[in-house]
């Protein structure tokens, strides 16, 4: 047995208590120095508990406050994540103060106190309680703390959520592993209202957006996705995580968090915050988890899908490193339906007096099956066709899919005083994207368009410095000003196949389908011309680049911690744009309040914020499959978002939490991907694909959310209701929209419900989730329409495309998950996807998902 084990259980055995006091509010920041009470006895500290550290830090999280104390006393500190609340927002004013005082200070409320364990190493171990507490107070799960977290998505360097003024939702890492949640999908519809995503194949290489907030992008809403800080290459191929790995997700839904993140953040922003943590205070380094079970399908057979995962820790809060490595597999719950991935993710941290350096890489590699809709008859192409494309496209469709992806991201933060603080973020992010495999229809799906182009790859580099001067730091009334300035370059690479000059020889089935594989050759006038080179198969690449700088500057104030203001501006000019939007302004404010009255804490946000997107993005001029632009438009605009929220935060207790929040936006400029006949006449059955700008689009709704905890009880819900609708058609549109419609795809309502219980060894959650109530098109009525050759490209684009619309009404997803710890060191854990064994009719009817899917597994921790 370790010695950090022997000093742990001792404690635990003996009861041992601390006698821990603190001027301080567990609500208010305003710092204080350490000191006693009146009437306390104070503590005589042992060895290095005694030593003496001089520290003056402000609206720091419990994580890094731990860290710099000990870099400033030259400890090593470990400790159980699970057991502290490292999200609070604290503060340090320390001069010559022991060691343990300032530990006191800072853990005041939490049930751990600190030991000496070594002559350099202090265990922040459990306290016992008393026999007649014991069974009520141990492992329960964590109370929320919604306006004491400090998050890093609302600001530039983190602030606490107490001061923002937007509406922002934590999704907690820890409660992702313990569900066993690895899909962005069921990550967000189970914990963040106003988002939804379709529940995802295996084999899908894309996440496809039902709704942010409404629509935010026809058919392709999407946010703009960062993992430490980078920005990600392609939003839309960001699929899966490792739950251990994450240590919250964070959210801001809406054109506000565009004044910080510029271009493309008009519908919202999403921030993966790993990990960065040493061992914990048991010493354990290492978990093993293996997990097999089976995936029931009615297009067939029941197919085995298996998950493992090793994961390596090692330091302390000051130093640390990881590694974390998952795989898995599923088999063919549709012919060819299986995949095969691998993710490796790797981080360390560094913590000095007065810096913190970290660094992240992350390697994910899928391979999965040519699979389409076992619903719709599928293209085959003409096995007599002896050109080169012909044959690079038997090749193609023979060939299994892949995606390689990685980043590497650091951060640097240096506080070079009380007042300054400045960070560096730099890093890199892309993927390799090959055969993939969509399902044909007479209008492609704009995730299936956006994923046939996506063939190559793309690398975006990202630079950002910022520097944040603190007036009246750690004072209820202060201020913060921040000046930031960013960097991004992107360099793309698509491929495809070139159409064969003489395709009129060939079946007309894969004639259309080549033709659907085209895709964008326009470009706007002023931008950036591509490279387009075609080898002797007949594969062409297009190689583009595109760059972005901004500006940010953004103050936030503080008056009597009640009253909070914030204001930005980003100022960015951005390739993509030309001509008189070339340089894009984008700001935002906002205003919130806070009272208390007794255990019960209100707080009132509103919020404005605007945001663009170029109409030359990953999602719209390289990934969407069209030939050209519409005749009609021969100007593609940019796509726009302005609007405002306004909400209503409460808490109660630290144990009851509820939010509401009423959004009203408008969109304007958003970009369909419209279906016209390939000659003038229309009486041809091949049609081609163009860009065109719909015109306004209003987005209004109501999202409510809330969470308890009771014991080992924990409960949270939410619901968003939303109103997405044309105002305004755009000079020139040719689709099928008219003025009034509800966007198609888009959810009117959404829900979740989600219950665990956190007991000494066992944990088990249940959650549903469901979408109600939206339109799209009957794709199997489309498909053998177009399939039969007895209807026009007239008949199958435009208006007439409205008698192809149906109501779909969705199912719950139901999943669960449970665990058994057993001696400690092993685990037992099982999980239930789909339990209701939904397979098709969302987000249409030709899509198809895995059924019903019962995995079991065991844990090793070492």
């Amino acid at each position: 047995m370790t010695p950090v084990r022997q000093i742990v259980r001792a404690v635990l055995g003996a009861g041992a208590a601390l006698v821990v006091s603190s001027a301080a509010s567990a609500q208010s920041h305003t710092c204080s120095s350490p000191g006693m009470l009146a009437g306390d006895t104070i503590p005589k500290w042992a060895s290095p508990l005694d030593r003496r550290i001089t520290l003056h830090a402000n609206e720091l999280s419990l994580r890094d406050a731990l860290g710099r104390v000990a870099a400033t006393a030259r400890v090593r500190l470990s400790y159980s994540a699970e057991l502290l609340p490292l999200d609070r927002a604290v503060c340090v004013s320390a001069d010559a103060t022991p060691l343990g005082e300032v530990l006191s200070e800072l853990l005041e409320g939490v049930n751990v106190t600190p030991v000496a364990a070594a002559a350099d190493q202090i265990v922040l171990a459990p306290r016992a309680p008393s026999p007649a507490r014991r069974d009520s107070q141990e492992n329960t799960s964590p109370a929320p703390e919604m306006l004491d977290r400090v998050v890093v998505t609302g600001s530039a360097i983190g602030a606490p959520e107490r001061e923002l003024t937007v509406g922002l939702d934590v999704v907690n890492g820890r409660q992702l592993s313990r569900d066993n949640t690895n899909t962005v999908s069921n990550a967000l519809d189970g914990s963040v209202p106003g988002v939804w995503t379709w529940a995802q194949s295996p084999s899908s290489m894309v996440t496809s957006y039902a709704s942010f907030r409404g629509a935010s992008s026809f058919g392709l809403s999407y946010p703009k996705i960062y993992i430490d800080g980078i920005e990600v290459a392609n939003p839309l191929l960001v699929t899966r995580f490792a739950p251990e790995t994450i240590d919250r997700i964070e959210v801001i839904r809406g054109p506000q968090g565009s004044a910080l993140y510029g271009t493309d953040a008009i519908s919202g922003v999403i921030n993966i915050v790993t990990r960065h943590e040493g061992a914990d205070a048991e010493g354990q380094h290492t978990v093993l988890r293996t997990s097999a079970g089976m995936t029931q399908s009615a297009f067939a057979h029941n197919v085995l899908t298996q998950e493992h995962a090793l994961s390596f820790v090692t330091g302390s809060s000051t130093r640390s490193a990881d590694l974390n490595i998952t795989g898995g597999s599923t088999g063919d719950f549709v012919p060819n339906g299986y995949s095969r991935d691998l993710l490796a993710t790797a981080s360390a941290r560094v913590v000095g007096e007065r810096t913190t350096l970290s660094g992240t890489a992350r390697l994910f590699t899928e391979t999965a099956g040519a699979a389409t809709s076992p619903l719709l008859a599928r293209y085959t192409v003409n096995p007599l066709d002896t050109s080169a494309a012909g044959r690079a496209l038997r090749q193609q469709a023979t060939a299994p899919q892949s995606i390689h992806q990685y980043t590497l991201a650091s951060t640097a933060t240096l506080s070079s005083s009380e007042r300054w603080t400045h960070t560096f973020v730099a890093g890199i992010d892309g993927y390799r994207l090959a055969n993939v495999e969509t399902s044909f229809t007479a209008i492609p799906s704009v995730a299936d368009s956006a994923l046939r182009a996506a063939q190559g790859g793309a690398d975006r580099a990202t630079f950002r410095a910022s520097s944040v001067f603190q007036l009246n730091g750690g004072e209820p009334t202060h201020a913060t000003f921040t000046v930031s300035a960013e960097h991004a370059v992107l360099r793309e690479a698509t491929q495809y196949v070139e159409s064969p000059p003489d395709d009129d020889h060939m079946p007309e089935a894969p004639a259309r389908a080549y033709r659907a594989w085209e895709p964008a050759r326009a470009y706007r006038a002023g931008a950036p011309a591509p490279v387009t080179t075609t080898n002797a198969a007949g594969v062409t690449n297009i190689v583009s680049w595109q760059n972005s700088t901004g500006i940010t500057t953004q103050m936030n104030a503080s008056l009597n911690e009640k009253l909070f203001f914030t204001g930005g501006l980003r100022v960015e000019r951005d390739s993509r744009l030309v001509g008189e939007d070339e340089i894009a302004t984008l700001p935002m404010v906002g205003l919130s309040a806070v009272n208390e009255f007794g255990p019960l804490s209100v707080k009132l946000r509103a919020a404005y914020g605007r945001g663009v997107r170029p109409p030359s993005t990953v999602s719209h001029a390289g990934f969407w499959q069209t030939r050209s632009t519409s005749p009609t438009q021969p100007t593609l605009g940019a796509e726009r978002q302005e609007g405002t929220e306004a909400g209503l935060d409460v808490v109660f207790a630290h144990v009851l939490s509820f939010k509401v929040t009423r959004f009203d936006q408008r969109a304007s400029g958003l970009i369909q991907q419209v279906a016209i006949p390939s000659d003038t006449t229309g009486m041809s059955r091949r049609m081609t694909y163009a860009l065109e700008n719909v015109g306004e689009i209003t987005n209004k709704g109501w999202e409510l959310e809330g969470s308890t905890n009771f014991s080992r009880l924990a409960i949270t819900g939410t619901w968003s209701s939303v109103d997405s609708r044309v105002a305004k058609l755009a000079t020139g549109y040719t689709g099928d929209l008219t003025t009034g419609d509800r966007m198609l795809q888009v959810p009117a309502g959404t829900g979740s419900l989600n219950v665990g219980w956190l007991a000494t060894r066992w944990h088990a959650s249940l959650s549903a989730s469901r979408a109600f109530d939206w339109i799209n098109y009957d794709e199997l009525a489309l498909g053998n329409a177009y399939l039969s050759g007895d209807h026009s490209a007239r008949d199958l684009s435009g208006p007439q495309l409205r008698k192809y619309w149906r109501q779909y009404t969705g199912g719950t997803r139901l999943r669960a998950s449970a665990s058994r710890d057993i001696r400690g060191q092993f685990a037992i854990d099982v999980s239930a996807e789909n339990l209701l064994n939904y397979q098709v009719n969302e987000p249409d009817n030709i899509t198809v998902v895995p059924g019903r899917t019962i995995m079991t597994g065991l844990r090793v921790k070492f």
